[in-house]
């Protein structure tokens, strides 16, 4: 039992992981929503 639970929380643990690296990188899937950006965070 206890080496099920391990192999889960590894599992777990990967999953988290790969869905918040997908989540950082990805962009809005829709295109027409393009929000505007800033003035202060333009760079001339």
């Amino acid at each position: 039992m206890k080496k099920i639970m391990l192999l889960l929380s590894k599992v777990t643990c990967i999953m988290a992981m790969a869905l918040a690296v997908l989540s950082v990188n990805s962009t809005c899937g829709f295109t027409a929503y393009q929000p505007d950006v800033p003035e202060s965070l333009e760079h001339d």
